[in-house]
This record gives structure tokens, sequence and C-alpha cells, in this order.
């Protein structure tokens, strides 16, 4: 059965495209066509279907990098100029040698207020649009949150890394992923950098292969 705020979120997203309705609407998460489409950025700019839109103004629907197989994933997004930007950029030219890559958060808005989960299943809609588009060979998850909310795992970040792990819960068909630790994390202790780095090391001979 789907729930209420997947039931809402479909009929907000429906009616900022202009439908409207006369009749009963059969809703269906496998029909939902709206979340498909190539304008999933101006959709994102636009959405208020969730509490975080009263706190921010600004929303990022992320950096969509279609030439190479990989995809980031941060809980929040990574704001330009900042240290989690920078520590992206050395991750990406660093270690996979390219300045290209797909970045995308759960939380599309930029807030510094506690998040909770009815937020990051709502946005988590656009994040699976984002990546059904691309396909990428390979998702690196950054942090327990994200990994619950794409996982569906309440495992810790200890007992999910070093491992390249095979899901379908977030898209339509199965996706490998690598999760380590979150950006702030990485950023707060250095002591951590090092195990973050054995994980970008197998994601690279993944991709590699």
């Amino acid at each position: 059965m789907l729930t209420k705020v997947f039931l809402l979120k479909q009929l907000y997203i429906r009616r900022l495209i202009g439908e409207q309705y006369c009749e009963n609407i059969d809703l269906d998460e496998k029909k939902d066509i709206v979340l498909k489409s190539s304008n999933i950025d101006v959709m994102i700019k636009d959405c208020n279907l969730c509490d975080l839109s009263k706190y921010s103004k600004d929303k990022f629907p992320g950096i969509n990098g279609l030439k190479y197989g990989i995809v980031f994933i941060t809980l929040k997004p990574i704001l330009p100029f900042s240290a989690s930007e920078t520590m992206i950029k050395n991750i990406s030219n660093n270690i996979f040698n390219i300045n290209s890559y797909s970045l995308f958060s759960i939380i599309k808005c930029s807030v510094n207020i506690n998040i909770d989960d009815k937020c990051m299943y709502v946005c988590r809609e656009y994040l699976k649009s984002q990546i059904n588009i691309i396909d990428p060979k390979l998702i690196i998850l950054f942090g327990e949150d994200v990994a619950r909310c794409v996982l569906n795992t309440d495992d810790k970040v200890e007992n999910l890394r070093c491992r390249i792990l095979k899901s379908k819960n977030l898209l339509n068909k199965e996706k490998n992923f690598i999760v380590t630790y979150a950006i702030n994390d990485l950023l707060k202790n250095s002591s951590l950098k090092p195990l973050a780095f054995d994980d970008f090391k197998m994601a690279r001979e993944f991709l590699n292969t």
C-alpha cells in the first residue's frame, strides 16, 4: 500500500506541472512518470513537499556528470566553495583521476536544522529519478544516514564499508554501492581519511574492471 507521504508527493508534483483532477486518481508507484521527466532540476527547485522548504530558499539538484559511471551521494547539498566541495573535488581528481562526476544529495534544501525521516524519504524520490537517468556503474554513499535511506539498513558504517553492496531498494534494478564515512566526519576527524581512502581505492578498482 502506498504511504500517505508518497501519495501526497505524487499529487503535489503532478499539480506543479499543471494537472487538474476531476475524478478518482489511480496512483501507482510504477506509473509515477512525473519524476522521470528531464525537467527534474526544475521540479526540485520548485518543490514545497515537506517542511524543509519553509526554512530554505535555496535548493540544489546536484551535479549531473553523465560521462563517468560513478555517483557520490551525501545527506545534504554540497555548497559551492565549501570545504566539502574541495574534498569531493580532491577525491575525484586524485583518486579517480576524473574532472567530471555526478554528485547528488538526499536532502535538496540547504538547511542547518535536524532532518526527520519523512523529509528524507520524500526527497529520495527525486534522487531515485536522478540516478535512473544516469544509470551509474557504482554509487558511493557518504555516511550512515545516507546508507539507511538508500539501502534501508541500520548497520553502522564500520559494518558496511570495505565491500561492494548490491541493492535495488532505491531503484528499479540492482545497483552497486560502496558505503564510506560522511563528508563532515572526514573533515572533522583526519584519522578516518586513510579508512575512507581504502574504500575509494576499492571503488576505483571496481570501476576499472
